[in-house]
Protein backbone atom coordinates (compact mmCIF):
# COMPACT_ATOMS: atom_id res chain seq x y z
CA UNK A 1 0.00 0.00 0.00
CA UNK A 2 1.71 3.14 -0.97
CA UNK A 3 2.40 5.57 2.50
CA UNK A 4 0.98 8.36 0.54
CA UNK A 5 -2.73 7.32 1.06
CA UNK A 6 -2.13 5.66 4.55
CA UNK A 7 -4.02 7.46 7.51
CA UNK A 8 -2.23 9.40 10.22
CA UNK A 9 -2.92 7.08 13.50
CA UNK A 10 -0.74 5.58 16.04
CA UNK A 11 -1.30 2.20 17.19
CA UNK A 12 -2.07 1.68 20.68
CA UNK A 13 0.66 -0.14 22.76
CA UNK A 14 -1.58 -3.15 22.83
CA UNK A 15 -1.70 -3.19 19.04
CA UNK A 16 2.50 -2.57 18.54
CA UNK A 17 2.17 -5.51 21.09
CA UNK A 18 0.21 -8.10 18.87
CA UNK A 19 1.94 -6.48 15.89
CA UNK A 20 5.54 -7.64 17.07
CA UNK A 21 4.13 -11.29 18.42
CA UNK A 22 2.97 -12.11 15.03
CA UNK A 23 6.26 -10.57 12.88
CA UNK A 24 8.12 -12.83 15.51
CA UNK A 25 6.57 -15.84 15.36
CA UNK A 26 6.14 -15.75 11.34
CA UNK A 27 10.09 -15.02 11.68
CA UNK A 28 11.38 -18.12 13.75
CA UNK A 29 13.57 -20.48 12.28
CA UNK A 30 11.41 -23.77 13.37
CA UNK A 31 9.31 -22.67 9.97
CA UNK A 32 10.31 -23.24 6.81
CA UNK A 33 6.90 -22.46 4.94
CA UNK A 34 3.85 -19.80 5.59
CA UNK A 35 0.97 -19.83 4.32
CA UNK A 36 -1.64 -17.42 3.55
CA UNK A 37 -5.36 -17.07 3.15
CA UNK A 38 -6.37 -14.38 0.59
CA UNK A 39 -9.01 -13.08 1.49
CA UNK A 40 -9.10 -10.54 4.63
CA UNK A 41 -5.92 -11.43 5.39
CA UNK A 42 -3.19 -10.06 2.58
CA UNK A 43 -6.21 -7.86 1.26
CA UNK A 44 -8.66 -5.89 2.10
CA UNK A 45 -11.88 -4.21 0.17
CA UNK A 46 -12.60 -0.81 -0.36
CA UNK A 47 -16.29 -1.70 -0.22
CA UNK A 48 -17.82 -3.71 2.81
CA UNK A 49 -20.40 -5.94 1.32
CA UNK A 50 -19.48 -8.56 -1.23
CA UNK A 51 -22.92 -7.29 -3.68
CA UNK A 52 -21.91 -3.69 -3.90
CA UNK A 53 -20.34 -3.96 -6.98
CA UNK A 54 -22.91 -5.36 -8.36
CA UNK A 55 -24.75 -1.91 -8.56
CA UNK A 56 -22.09 -0.46 -10.05
CA UNK A 57 -22.76 -2.50 -13.15
CA UNK A 58 -26.40 -1.78 -13.30
CA UNK A 59 -25.70 0.62 -16.56
CA UNK A 60 -23.77 -2.16 -18.38
CA UNK A 61 -26.29 -4.58 -17.85
CA UNK A 62 -29.57 -2.50 -19.18
CA UNK A 63 -27.60 -2.49 -22.71
CA UNK A 64 -27.01 -5.76 -22.75
CA UNK A 65 -30.83 -7.21 -21.83
CA UNK A 66 -34.76 -6.30 -21.91
CA UNK A 67 -35.32 -7.82 -18.20
CA UNK A 68 -36.50 -6.03 -16.11
CA UNK A 69 -34.88 -7.34 -12.97
CA UNK A 70 -31.92 -5.80 -12.02
CA UNK A 71 -28.36 -6.67 -12.59
CA UNK A 72 -27.53 -7.07 -8.94
CA UNK A 73 -30.57 -9.23 -8.13
CA UNK A 74 -30.47 -11.43 -11.19
CA UNK A 75 -26.59 -12.27 -10.05
CA UNK A 76 -26.78 -12.63 -6.08
CA UNK A 77 -29.84 -15.02 -7.31
CA UNK A 78 -26.89 -16.75 -9.82
CA UNK A 79 -24.01 -16.96 -7.43
CA UNK A 80 -26.93 -18.63 -4.62
CA UNK A 81 -28.05 -21.30 -7.19
CA UNK A 82 -24.26 -22.02 -8.56
CA UNK A 83 -23.37 -22.67 -4.67
CA UNK A 84 -25.96 -24.96 -4.41
CA UNK A 85 -24.87 -27.20 -8.10
CA UNK A 86 -21.32 -27.18 -7.31
CA UNK A 87 -20.94 -27.86 -3.81
CA UNK A 88 -19.47 -31.05 -3.97
CA UNK A 89 -17.64 -30.22 -7.20
CA UNK A 90 -15.01 -27.17 -6.62
CA UNK A 91 -18.00 -24.22 -5.59
CA UNK A 92 -19.42 -21.61 -7.25
CA UNK A 93 -16.70 -20.36 -9.56
CA UNK A 94 -17.45 -16.80 -12.04
CA UNK A 95 -17.22 -18.87 -15.11
CA UNK A 96 -20.26 -20.82 -13.78
CA UNK A 97 -21.39 -17.94 -12.13
CA UNK A 98 -22.64 -16.50 -15.82
CA UNK A 99 -23.50 -19.44 -17.20
CA UNK A 100 -26.57 -19.62 -14.89
CA UNK A 101 -27.16 -15.53 -15.36
CA UNK A 102 -27.10 -15.71 -19.00
CA UNK A 103 -29.60 -18.13 -18.86
CA UNK A 104 -32.13 -16.05 -16.37
CA UNK A 105 -31.17 -12.80 -18.01
CA UNK A 106 -31.30 -13.92 -21.26
CA UNK A 107 -27.92 -12.41 -22.42
CA UNK A 108 -25.88 -13.56 -25.50
CA UNK A 109 -22.24 -14.80 -25.28
CA UNK A 110 -20.86 -11.69 -25.76
CA UNK A 111 -22.92 -10.05 -23.25
CA UNK A 112 -22.38 -12.56 -20.84
CA UNK A 113 -18.23 -12.42 -21.15
CA UNK A 114 -18.53 -8.57 -21.19
CA UNK A 115 -20.48 -8.33 -17.66
CA UNK A 116 -17.63 -10.88 -16.30
CA UNK A 117 -14.80 -8.77 -17.64
CA UNK A 118 -16.25 -5.70 -15.83
CA UNK A 119 -17.05 -7.69 -12.57
CA UNK A 120 -13.36 -8.59 -13.00
CA UNK A 121 -12.06 -4.94 -13.46
CA UNK A 122 -14.13 -4.16 -10.53
CA UNK A 123 -12.75 -6.62 -7.96
CA UNK A 124 -9.23 -6.22 -8.84
CA UNK A 125 -9.46 -2.39 -8.84
CA UNK A 126 -11.41 -2.07 -5.27
CA UNK A 127 -8.84 -4.89 -4.15
CA UNK A 128 -6.64 -3.10 -0.80
CA UNK A 129 -3.44 -4.30 0.38
CA UNK A 130 -3.92 -5.13 4.05
CA UNK A 131 -0.71 -3.06 5.81
CA UNK A 132 -0.44 -5.85 8.52
CA UNK A 133 -0.80 -8.88 6.22
CA UNK A 134 1.82 -7.32 3.47
CA UNK A 135 4.01 -7.10 6.92
CA UNK A 136 3.74 -10.39 7.26
CA UNK A 137 4.20 -11.56 3.96
CA UNK A 138 7.25 -9.57 3.72
CA UNK A 139 8.71 -11.03 7.37
CA UNK A 140 8.38 -14.70 5.45
CA UNK A 141 9.89 -13.40 2.51
CA UNK A 142 12.43 -11.37 4.54
CA UNK A 143 13.23 -14.74 6.45
CA UNK A 144 13.86 -17.03 3.21
CA UNK A 145 10.58 -19.26 4.17
CA UNK A 146 8.79 -21.20 1.44
CA UNK A 147 5.20 -18.29 1.04
CA UNK A 148 1.82 -20.30 -0.09
CA UNK A 149 -1.08 -18.24 -0.64
CA UNK A 150 -4.62 -19.75 -0.99
CA UNK A 151 -6.70 -18.05 -3.10
CA UNK A 152 -10.42 -18.51 -1.62
CA UNK A 153 -11.93 -16.78 -4.32
CA UNK A 154 -14.75 -17.23 -7.19
CA UNK A 155 -12.47 -14.88 -9.36
CA UNK A 156 -9.85 -17.19 -12.00
CA UNK A 157 -6.06 -17.53 -11.74
CA UNK A 158 -5.71 -14.92 -14.10
CA UNK A 159 -7.79 -12.73 -12.08
CA UNK A 160 -6.27 -13.65 -8.77
CA UNK A 161 -2.72 -13.27 -10.21
CA UNK A 162 -3.71 -9.46 -11.25
CA UNK A 163 -4.54 -8.76 -7.67
CA UNK A 164 -1.33 -10.51 -5.98
CA UNK A 165 0.70 -8.03 -8.37
CA UNK A 166 -0.91 -5.14 -7.68
CA UNK A 167 -1.42 -5.88 -3.89
CA UNK A 168 2.49 -5.98 -3.78
CA UNK A 169 2.46 -9.83 -3.34
CA UNK A 170 3.50 -11.33 -7.02
CA UNK A 171 6.35 -12.68 -4.77
CA UNK A 172 4.74 -15.86 -3.25
CA UNK A 173 6.39 -19.03 -4.34
CA UNK A 174 2.93 -21.12 -5.20
CA UNK A 175 -1.04 -20.90 -5.18
CA UNK A 176 -3.77 -23.25 -4.40
CA UNK A 177 -7.25 -21.71 -5.49
CA UNK A 178 -9.84 -24.05 -4.05
CA UNK A 179 -11.78 -24.35 -6.65
CA UNK A 180 -9.27 -25.70 -8.77
CA UNK A 181 -9.47 -29.19 -6.66
CA UNK A 182 -11.71 -31.87 -6.55
CA UNK A 183 -14.17 -32.15 -3.96
CA UNK A 184 -16.97 -30.04 -2.01
CA UNK A 185 -15.95 -26.21 -1.02
CA UNK A 186 -15.90 -26.97 3.05
CA UNK A 187 -13.25 -29.75 2.92
CA UNK A 188 -11.01 -27.73 4.66
CA UNK A 189 -8.62 -30.82 5.00
CA UNK A 190 -8.64 -31.26 1.00
CA UNK A 191 -7.13 -27.63 1.38
CA UNK A 192 -4.61 -27.93 3.99
CA UNK A 193 -2.92 -30.75 2.16
CA UNK A 194 -2.65 -29.06 -1.47
CA UNK A 195 -0.79 -26.17 0.54
CA UNK A 196 1.32 -28.71 2.31
CA UNK A 197 1.94 -30.52 -0.73
CA UNK A 198 3.12 -27.20 -2.18
CA UNK A 199 5.38 -26.08 0.31
CA UNK A 200 7.00 -29.36 0.20
CA UNK A 201 7.52 -29.27 3.95
CA UNK A 202 6.98 -31.59 7.27
CA UNK A 203 3.37 -30.45 8.89
CA UNK A 204 5.97 -29.05 11.55
CA UNK A 205 7.57 -27.21 9.91
CA UNK A 206 4.40 -25.04 8.31
CA UNK A 207 2.94 -22.15 9.79
CA UNK A 208 -1.08 -21.08 8.09
CA UNK A 209 -1.79 -17.28 8.54
CA UNK A 210 -5.70 -16.78 8.00
CA UNK A 211 -8.99 -15.82 9.38
CA UNK A 212 -11.36 -18.63 9.40
CA UNK A 213 -11.18 -20.36 12.96
CA UNK A 214 -12.51 -24.36 11.34
CA UNK A 215 -10.41 -23.52 8.00
CA UNK A 216 -7.37 -21.43 9.64
CA UNK A 217 -7.04 -22.87 12.86
CA UNK A 218 -8.47 -25.81 13.55
CA UNK A 219 -7.64 -27.77 10.31
CA UNK A 220 -3.87 -26.90 10.56
CA UNK A 221 -3.39 -27.86 14.19
CA UNK A 222 -4.95 -30.89 14.27
CA UNK A 223 -2.78 -31.99 11.21
CA UNK A 224 0.25 -31.25 13.17
CA UNK A 225 1.05 -27.46 11.73
CA UNK A 226 0.79 -24.38 13.44
CA UNK A 227 -1.53 -21.21 12.72
CA UNK A 228 -2.07 -17.75 13.64
CA UNK A 229 -5.50 -16.07 13.40
CA UNK A 230 -5.69 -12.74 11.96
CA UNK A 231 -9.14 -11.62 11.82
CA UNK A 232 -10.89 -9.74 9.18
CA UNK A 233 -11.65 -6.25 9.45
CA UNK A 234 -15.04 -5.64 8.47
CA UNK A 235 -16.13 -8.09 11.68
CA UNK A 236 -13.70 -6.09 13.62
CA UNK A 237 -15.47 -2.60 12.86
CA UNK A 238 -18.73 -4.39 13.41
CA UNK A 239 -17.96 -5.39 17.22
CA UNK A 240 -15.97 -1.81 17.65
CA UNK A 241 -18.86 -0.11 18.69
CA UNK A 242 -23.11 0.11 18.46
CA UNK A 243 -22.55 2.30 14.64
CA UNK A 244 -23.08 -0.20 12.77
CA UNK A 245 -25.81 -2.19 14.26
CA UNK A 246 -27.58 1.09 14.58
CA UNK A 247 -27.69 1.71 10.74
CA UNK A 248 -28.55 -1.41 10.40
CA UNK A 249 -31.80 -1.21 12.47
CA UNK A 250 -32.65 2.01 10.58
CA UNK A 251 -32.48 -0.19 7.45
CA UNK A 252 -33.26 -3.14 7.85
CA UNK A 253 -34.26 -3.85 4.09
CA UNK A 254 -33.00 -1.11 2.22
CA UNK A 255 -29.74 -0.67 3.04
CA UNK A 256 -28.72 -2.81 -0.23
CA UNK A 257 -30.30 0.43 -2.12
CA UNK A 258 -27.73 1.93 -4.46
CA UNK A 259 -28.13 5.52 -3.03
CA UNK A 260 -26.37 3.95 0.00
CA UNK A 261 -23.50 2.71 -1.80
CA UNK A 262 -21.42 6.05 -0.32
CA UNK A 263 -22.22 5.33 3.28
CA UNK A 264 -21.24 1.56 2.82
CA UNK A 265 -17.69 2.92 1.34
CA UNK A 266 -16.98 4.88 4.01
CA UNK A 267 -17.54 1.88 6.67
CA UNK A 268 -15.39 0.07 4.03
CA UNK A 269 -12.50 2.35 4.24
CA UNK A 270 -13.15 2.77 8.13
CA UNK A 271 -12.73 -0.88 8.57
CA UNK A 272 -9.85 -1.54 5.87
CA UNK A 273 -7.98 1.35 7.37
CA UNK A 274 -8.03 1.68 10.85
CA UNK A 275 -8.70 -1.89 11.93
CA UNK A 276 -6.18 -3.26 9.95
CA UNK A 277 -4.13 -3.79 13.16
CA UNK A 278 -6.69 -5.93 15.01
CA UNK A 279 -8.05 -3.41 18.12
CA UNK A 280 -10.25 -4.23 21.09
CA UNK A 281 -13.50 -2.78 21.72
CA UNK A 282 -12.87 0.11 24.48
CA UNK A 283 -15.48 0.17 27.25
CA UNK A 284 -17.95 2.84 26.95
CA UNK A 285 -16.90 3.73 23.60
CA UNK A 286 -18.37 3.56 20.04
CA UNK A 287 -15.46 4.01 18.85
CA UNK A 288 -12.03 2.40 20.54
CA UNK A 289 -11.57 5.73 22.86
CA UNK A 290 -9.51 7.65 20.03
CA UNK A 291 -10.21 10.62 18.98
CA UNK A 292 -8.91 10.04 15.78
CA UNK A 293 -11.36 7.29 14.59
CA UNK A 294 -13.96 9.63 16.20
CA UNK A 295 -13.35 12.11 13.82
CA UNK A 296 -12.31 9.75 11.22
CA UNK A 297 -15.71 8.08 10.88
CA UNK A 298 -18.04 10.69 12.23
CA UNK A 299 -16.94 13.82 11.00
CA UNK A 300 -14.73 12.71 7.92
CA UNK A 301 -17.81 11.05 6.42
CA UNK A 302 -19.86 13.89 6.57
CA UNK A 303 -16.85 16.33 5.02
CA UNK A 304 -16.16 13.35 2.37
CA UNK A 305 -20.09 13.75 1.24
CA UNK A 306 -19.90 17.83 1.32
CA UNK A 307 -23.02 17.61 4.29
CA UNK A 308 -23.95 20.78 5.79
CA UNK A 309 -25.20 20.22 9.42
CA UNK A 310 -29.13 20.54 9.72
CA UNK A 311 -29.10 21.47 13.60
CA UNK A 312 -27.30 23.32 16.30
CA UNK A 313 -25.92 20.10 18.03
CA UNK A 314 -24.27 18.82 14.81
CA UNK A 315 -22.51 22.46 13.91
CA UNK A 316 -21.61 22.13 17.65
CA UNK A 317 -20.27 18.70 17.36
CA UNK A 318 -18.71 19.10 13.96
CA UNK A 319 -16.73 22.36 15.57
CA UNK A 320 -15.40 20.38 18.46
CA UNK A 321 -13.98 17.94 16.46
CA UNK A 322 -12.21 20.31 13.97
CA UNK A 323 -10.81 21.88 16.91
CA UNK A 324 -9.05 18.70 18.10
CA UNK A 325 -6.04 18.12 16.49
CA UNK A 326 -6.67 14.40 16.25
CA UNK A 327 -10.01 14.47 15.42
CA UNK A 328 -9.36 16.67 12.72
CA UNK A 329 -6.16 14.52 11.33
CA UNK A 330 -9.24 12.23 11.16
CA UNK A 331 -11.86 14.04 9.29
CA UNK A 332 -8.73 14.79 6.76
CA UNK A 333 -8.24 11.24 6.37
CA UNK A 334 -11.35 9.92 5.36
CA UNK A 335 -12.39 12.86 3.53
CA UNK A 336 -9.08 11.97 1.45
CA UNK A 337 -9.34 7.98 1.46
CA UNK A 338 -12.85 8.56 0.42
CA UNK A 339 -12.03 10.72 -2.97
CA UNK A 340 -9.04 8.50 -3.06
CA UNK A 341 -10.89 5.22 -3.89
CA UNK A 342 -14.30 6.44 -4.75
CA UNK A 343 -14.26 9.42 -7.27
CA UNK A 344 -15.37 8.51 -10.98
CA UNK A 345 -17.71 5.58 -9.39
CA UNK A 346 -19.76 7.17 -7.04
CA UNK A 347 -21.19 10.45 -8.53
CA UNK A 348 -24.20 8.96 -9.99
CA UNK A 349 -25.46 7.67 -6.34
CA UNK A 350 -25.27 10.72 -4.67
CA UNK A 351 -24.77 10.29 -0.61
CA UNK A 352 -28.27 9.49 1.22
CA UNK A 353 -27.45 8.91 4.90
CA UNK A 354 -23.77 9.41 4.99
CA UNK A 355 -24.71 11.93 7.92
CA UNK A 356 -25.57 8.93 10.04
CA UNK A 357 -22.99 8.66 11.60
CA UNK A 358 -22.87 12.51 12.65
CA UNK A 359 -26.81 11.95 13.58
CA UNK A 360 -25.39 8.15 16.01
CA UNK A 361 -22.76 10.65 17.51
CA UNK A 362 -25.21 13.17 18.40
CA UNK A 363 -28.22 11.40 19.72
CA UNK A 364 -26.70 8.11 21.16
CA UNK A 365 -22.81 8.83 22.20
CA UNK A 366 -20.99 6.99 25.22
CA UNK A 367 -20.06 7.97 27.88
CA UNK A 368 -16.16 7.93 26.85
CA UNK A 369 -16.92 9.23 23.50
CA UNK A 370 -18.28 12.10 24.96
CA UNK A 371 -15.58 12.79 27.68
CA UNK A 372 -13.03 12.72 25.04
CA UNK A 373 -15.03 16.16 23.90
CA UNK A 374 -16.15 17.57 26.87
CA UNK A 375 -13.51 19.80 27.98
CA UNK A 376 -14.11 21.82 24.61
CA UNK A 377 -17.37 22.46 25.67
CA UNK A 378 -19.36 24.93 27.50
CA UNK A 379 -20.51 23.06 30.78
CA UNK A 380 -24.45 24.40 30.00
CA UNK A 381 -24.22 22.66 26.28
CA UNK A 382 -22.45 19.44 27.52
CA UNK A 383 -25.31 19.00 29.85
CA UNK A 384 -28.06 19.09 27.50
CA UNK A 385 -26.17 17.14 25.13
CA UNK A 386 -25.77 14.17 27.45
CA UNK A 387 -29.36 14.60 28.50
CA UNK A 388 -30.76 14.08 24.99
CA UNK A 389 -28.31 11.70 24.58
CA UNK A 390 -30.50 7.98 24.79
CA UNK A 391 -29.51 4.30 24.51
CA UNK A 392 -29.32 3.15 20.47
CA UNK A 393 -31.88 0.01 18.59
CA UNK A 394 -29.68 -2.31 17.40
CA UNK A 395 -30.02 -4.73 15.08
CA UNK A 396 -27.51 -7.99 14.01
CA UNK A 397 -25.28 -7.21 11.07
CA UNK A 398 -25.25 -10.56 8.63
CA UNK A 399 -22.72 -11.14 6.21
CA UNK A 400 -25.31 -12.39 3.78
CA UNK A 401 -28.10 -9.81 3.41
CA UNK A 402 -31.81 -9.88 4.64
CA UNK A 403 -33.74 -10.85 1.28
CA UNK A 404 -36.85 -8.19 1.23
CA UNK A 405 -39.99 -10.47 0.82
CA UNK A 406 -42.90 -9.13 -0.92
CA UNK A 407 -44.76 -8.28 2.48
CA UNK A 408 -41.22 -6.29 2.94
CA UNK A 409 -41.49 -4.50 -0.48
CA UNK A 410 -45.81 -3.67 0.82
CA UNK A 411 -44.67 -2.36 4.06
CA UNK A 412 -42.11 0.07 1.68
CA UNK A 413 -45.00 1.15 0.31
CA UNK A 414 -47.47 1.65 3.44
CA UNK A 415 -44.82 2.72 5.84
CA UNK A 416 -41.61 3.97 4.48
CA UNK A 417 -38.47 3.38 5.89
CA UNK A 418 -37.79 6.12 8.78
CA UNK A 419 -41.44 6.72 10.17
CA UNK A 420 -42.31 5.99 13.46
CA UNK A 421 -45.03 3.02 13.14
CA UNK A 422 -42.12 1.56 10.35
CA UNK A 423 -39.56 1.65 12.93
CA UNK A 424 -41.73 0.18 15.32
CA UNK A 425 -42.68 -2.84 12.91
CA UNK A 426 -38.88 -3.40 11.71
CA UNK A 427 -37.87 -3.71 15.77
CA UNK A 428 -40.78 -6.46 15.81
CA UNK A 429 -39.10 -8.21 12.83
CA UNK A 430 -35.07 -8.02 14.16
CA UNK A 431 -36.69 -10.07 17.15
CA UNK A 432 -38.41 -12.13 15.36
CA UNK A 433 -35.49 -13.60 13.82
CA UNK A 434 -33.33 -13.58 16.89
CA UNK A 435 -32.15 -10.52 17.16
CA UNK A 436 -34.01 -8.88 20.01
CA UNK A 437 -32.49 -9.20 23.53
Amino acid sequence: MDNSIKPRIALTREQVELRQKMLDEVGRSDYRAVSFRLTGTLISNAFPEFEDIFMLMEEDFRSLTTVKKSFKELRTAAADAAEKKFESSGGATIGRIYEILAKSAKLSPFGRDKLMKRECELAVHFTLTRSLGKELFDEAKRTKKKIVIVADTIYPRNVVVRILSNCGYEQADELVVPSELKGSVTDHKAVYDAVLAKAGVAPAKLLHIGGDVEADIETPIMNGSKALLLSGTIPLMVKSGRLRGWVQDRHVYDYDEPEYLALHGAFGIYAAYLFDVPISKSPQSDFCASEYMLGFMVGGTARAADFRPKDKKQAMLLGLLSDSSEAARGMEDMDRLFHFHFDGHLENYGYKDCDMPLRFFAEHSAVGDRAMLQSRLDPTDFAEWTEGTKEPKLAPVHARKLKRSATAKLADKLFPPGTKVRNIADGMLVKMKGGGK
